[in-house]
């Protein structure tokens, strides 16, 4: 009973979605002009942004990026590796900062109308999908700001979990600026580019279901659910225990 237990307990503090993985974690979809170059140049700028949350290194050979909208526009062949919770960089220009795959090609294959992207390994196997046919899910072609992901553990498809950045520029090759934050703020509302310091509350539904998807929050969950079953299935075999004693006492009695 005590093994069972605390096989029981230990299954519980098994992280969820365990092993490596490479996600998509920030678009610059309308390009971002180094210092010195004309905004109306921004298209030659476009990149593309790779983290790996896993604990070790992760190899690209094979792997590659694909951009569609009612078919197939464009492919990026990746090649090199990704370092244990780094990134990789994949733009269209040298100039990019810390770019690790140049494709001059890149320039101008995102669409400013929005696109499906998908991230394939080696095996040809989808390893994430962001569809974003019907609109970009954040960022901004006037000001030049990229779309970043919130929580790169939480879905890659949720419109929920990306935003548009806080820097001009993005943040290339560095912690988004949205990283670990809900959506509370509209880009107008954003400090870094309007006066207003208003901030935007979401529905109740949205939070709750965010908190409800939060891998921390469901890993709490899990525990407690599993101590409490342990707890009772402990308490009722102290109880049975307890009656056969006492049931061997009258006997004795008797």
């Amino acid at each position: 009973m005590r093994k069972c237990i605390c096989a029981i307990l230990l299954l519980s503090l098994v992280p969820l979605g365990a092993g490596a993985q490479v996600v998509i974690n920030e678009i610059a979809w309308m390009g971002a002009p180094p210092e010195g170059v004309d905004a109306k140049q921004g298209w030659r700028y476009e990149w593309i942004e790779l983290y790996n949350l896993s604990d070790a290194a992760v190899g690209l050979n094979g792997w590659r990026i694909e951009l569609y909208r009612e078919k197939l526009d464009y492919e990026i062949a990746l090649y090199g590796s990704i370092p244990l919770q780094g990134y990789f960089l994949v733009g269209a220009s040298e100039r990019i900062p810390g770019v690790d795959v140049n494709y001059a090609n890149l320039a101008g294959k995102f669409a400013n109308t929005g696109q499906r992207v998908v991230l394939k390994n080696a095996r040809d196997e989808i390893v994430e999908d962001v569809d974003a046919r019907e609109g970009w899910f954040g960022g901004d072609n006037d000001i030049k700001v990229t779309m970043e992901r919130r929580f790169p553990d939480l879905a890659a498809n949720d419109p929920e979990n990306w935003g548009s950045s806080r820097n001009a520029g993005g943040t290339p090759k560095s912690q988004n600026s949205l990283f670990g934050k809900e959506r509370v703020l509209s880009l107008s509302q954003n400090p870094g580019f309007s006066s207003s310091d208003a901030i935007k509350k979401e529905p109740f539904w949205s939070s709750f279901f965010e908190t409800l998807t939060n891998r921390i929050f469901i890993r709490a969950f899990l525990f407690a659910l599993v101590s409490a079953a342990a707890i009772l299935v402990l308490r009722q075999h102290l109880l049975g225990s307890l009656s056969q004693d006492a049931s061997s006492f009258g006997a004795r009695r008797d």
